[in-house]
């Protein structure tokens, strides 16, 4: 092992904040996870210095949290599927080696993870395992641009850490490919549509500092409120379609379903390549911007917000890979 052998693992918790031995191992861009340290402070009136005492505070581990980003890749990310929406269904194999994972919306309690990193001392590279358990994906990220992969990023709230569990022992899966720009395509009101950049931003409402009395200082499992989400996509100015849409003054007017689909290089079966596809029932389209930016082409710069439209998921993920599991 050496300094660049980091290393990222999760498992699947039955009970929240129970961890267990990493068995899915993702290879990653970045992480930002946080720790908190909680400190419960008396601010007593005495003689003696200005200063509050040093013996009136009582330590305790307020929990950890931050972004993990990753780009999205063939097999694995099916795993991520139920932790992001709440509810995941596979079928297949179709042509004998192709499953089919939807994730939907669905309630997330009950569903937390456990998340392992090596962070390598500098400059020994000797191993720093942290495991990070009583796990929730509080929000969540897909962006794509001209050029770039399809990248992920998770929002990751723990419950506790712990710094003394060996290191998992990583295996990834075999023969995978990143989805690119390359592969992409975007359907806006049922017609493809040219983009340059692409992004899905889901908050899943969580109230992540459910503390209570009860005999110690860790946080109950977080809770879900009102979900959230938000698109922006960026294009030629070479329409009003879009931006009409925007400055609609009905509502259905201002509606339109955004389907997004990757689809891999190499294919799975004899005609079915691996997929990741996004869609979103009712896009509402809220802003628009062209505006002229000296010699440039006009790029023009939609937003906008998912809403429920009565009867399918509001946002529906359907990835298609070799994996016969999420």
């Amino acid at each position: 092992m050496g300094a660049m052998d980091h290393q990222c693992g999760f498992f699947d918790e039955s009970t929240y904040g129970t961890s267990g031995t990493p068995t899915r191992f993702f290879e990653y861009d970045s992480e930002s996870i946080s720790e908190v340290e909680g400190r419960t402070e008396g601010d007593p009136l005495r003689v003696g210095s200005g200063f509050i005492r040093s013996d009136r505070s009582t330590p305790y581990f307020a929990g950890a949290s931050g972004d993990l980003e990753m780009a999205v890749l063939t097999k694995g990310f099916g795993f991520f599927l139920k932790h992001m929406m709440g509810a995941v269904a596979t079928t297949g194999p179709a042509e004998t080696t192709v499953y089919t994972h939807t994730g939907t919306e669905g309630n997330l309690l009950g569903k937390s993870l456990t998340m392992q990193l090596n962070r390598p001392f500098h400059p020994t590279g000797t191993n720093q395992p942290f495991l990070y358990k009583g796990g929730k994906i509080t929000d969540w990220e897909l962006s794509n641009s001209v050029d770039e992969n399809l990248m992920l990023k998770l929002g990751l709230d723990f419950q506790q850490v712990d710094t003394v569990t060996a290191l998992a022992t990583a295996s990834y899966p075999a023969t995978m490919d990143n989805f690119t720009w390359a592969g992409g395509v975007v359907e806006i009101g049922g017609s493809s549509y040219d983009i340059t950049e692409f992004a899905l931003k889901v908050d899943n409402g969580l109230k992540t500092d459910r503390r209570q009395i009860r005999g110690n200082t860790d946080k109950k499992e977080p809770t879900s409120s009102r979900r959230k989400a938000e698109f922006a996509i960026k294009a030629d100015f070479d329409s009003m379609t879009q931006r009409n849409r925007a400055h609609a003054t009905t509502r259905a007017a201002t509606l339109a379903q955004i389907v997004a689909t990757w689809t891999g290089p190499t294919l799975l079966g004899s005609t079915i390549y691996p997929t990741f596809q996004v869609t979103i029932p009712a896009a509402r389209f809220d802003e628009w911007k062209g505006a002229t930016e000296g010699t440039e082409a006009i790029e023009q710069e939609l937003k906008g917000e998912v809403r429920f439209d009565g009867s399918a998921s509001p946002v529906t993920v359907v990835y298609k890979s070799a994996d016969t599991t999420p």
